[in-house]
């Protein structure tokens, strides 16, 4: 049997084990080891794939530089990276731009603190963090980077990357992350989503770095730490930040009711309100506006800053493996109650996109599949612009608009519930 078929037995039994779509179960069975290729810096070796994609480079890039933890001798997983980096968290915002339908953000990880840079601080692993405004420093600074043999994470403009093109995409808005792990002559080789080393153009990288101002060419170099990592004073500190970040304020102001499971319950009070002008029935007055917002609401619940289940699986790994490192098995009910947030979440997710929708996630999977195989902007545009059009034809009056939005709302509920349950547990399992 041809790896290739290996591959996709090992898919199918997984589908049949999870109930999972076919790309979602590729996905999180992707990341082995690519054969070698040209230019790329020693021991770089997986690529893409993986269930959260920053959690995924930062398994990635730890493994090429021979982190591993103390307790096991092992390199550090998606899980334990992802719990690591803070885990899970949830940011709402609703807002409009001119000349755009009224749109909304979720991001159901911990946020806006730093998430890979937060998991390197917190493991101790010896880095250096890089900003400038200019964009020949940052190529001479990456150039340096990769001729000493190190893999550089780099922030880009997502739209600037032309095969990350999508319906929502808004040029200069949209900070995301990935590694350069070689260059062949004007060719920056990539991990981004693609199971190989992705191959951009320099200019075009050093022009998406440019494009998110904010980010000011940001860079992160990594040293290797020379000895394995004690996990455990880092995995207790993180889930501290996690408990934090979920009861307690995060930034000044109006905004901090925006976030954690405050931000929730606006949230889920949003979904159900009929009447102000915060609730969805009023925001997202037409077809095409809330056609557009459920859309959104899939993706960040999926994969959009996400990993499936609003990434509450994968966080109940985490917490699955910190039970066992920390010998406290409270924290096993912990993941229990995450993992049964993750199913409902996932349910929400799919609920979004059910009826005149429901065309919208063969397009999503199609979209991942590509992203998979490398594919360029001339085989994912066309797949953003029949999004596009799905959500502009969707025709709902009022009574239509509000049968959809009624089951979201209930789901919505029991999500909040449920959430409260697992961070109080989570609480009483680290005393935090």
């Amino acid at each position: 049997m041809t790896s290739q078929k290996h591959l996709k037995a090992a898919v199918r039994a997984r589908m049949a084990r999870t109930g999972e779509r076919y790309t979602t179960a590729r996905r999180q069975l992707a990341g082995r080891p690519v054969p070698d290729h040209p230019g790329l810096v020693p021991g770089y070796r997986r690529f893409g794939g993986g269930r959260h994609h920053d959690s995924a480079l930062l398994a990635h890039l730890l493994e090429a530089l021979g982190v591993t933890g103390a307790h096991d001798g092992e390199p550090i997983d998606e899980p334990m990276a992802a719990g690591l980096a803070g885990g899970i968290g949830f940011m709402y915002f609703s807002f409009s731009y001119t000349g755009h339908l009224p749109t909304m953000t979720i991001v159901p990880r911990i946020h806006p603190r730093p998430f890979l840079v937060g998991a390197l601080e917190r493991t101790g692993l010896p880095h250096h963090v890089s900003e400038t405004t200019s964009a020949a420093k940052a190529a001479r600074e990456l150039d340096a980077a990769l001729d000493a043999g190190h893999p550089a994470l780099v922030t880009v403009d997502r739209a600037g990357l032309g095969h990350q093109v999508w319906a929502d995409s808004i040029p200069g808005s949209d900070p995301y992350d990935v590694v350069v792990a070689g260059r062949l002559g004007d060719v920056a080789l990539l991990d981004d989503d693609a199971l190989a080393p992705l191959e951009v153009p320099v200019d075009v990288l050093a022009s998406a770095r440019a494009a998110h101002r904010a980010s000011r060419h940001r860079m992160v170099v990594v040293e290797p730490p020379g000895a394995p990592v004690d996990l455990a004073p880092a995995v207790r500190a993180s889930i501290a930040v996690t408990v934090h970040d979920l009861t307690e304020d995060v930034m000044p102001g109006n905004g901090a009711g925006n976030f954690g499971l405050r931000g929730l319950t606006r949230w889920a009070d949003a979904l159900a309100d009929r009447r102000t002008k915060t609730g969805w029935a009023r925001i997202f007055d037409s077809g095409p506006a809330l056609g557009h917002a459920l859309r959104r609401l899939h993706d960040c619940l999926t994969f959009d800053h996400s990993s499936p289940g609003a990434m509450r699986p994968l966080y109940a790994d985490f917490l699955t493996a910190a039970a066992g490192l920390l010998d406290e098995p409270a924290l096993a009910e912990a993941a229990r109650l995450y993992s049964r947030a993750g199913d409902l979440w996932a349910q929400l997710a799919e609920t979004a996109v059910a009826g005149p929708l429901a065309p919208y996630r063969g397009l999503a999977e199609r979209r991942l599949e590509l992203l998979l195989g490398g594919a360029g902007a001339d085989r994912l545009r066309p797949l953003a612009d029949e999004a596009e059009a799905l959500t502009a034809g969707l025709d709902l009056d009022e009574a239509g608009r509000l049968a959809v939005l009624d089951p979201l709302a209930g789901l919505a509920a029991e999500v909040v519930a449920l959430e409260r349950e697992a961070c109080a547990a989570l609480q009483a399992a680290t005393g935090t």
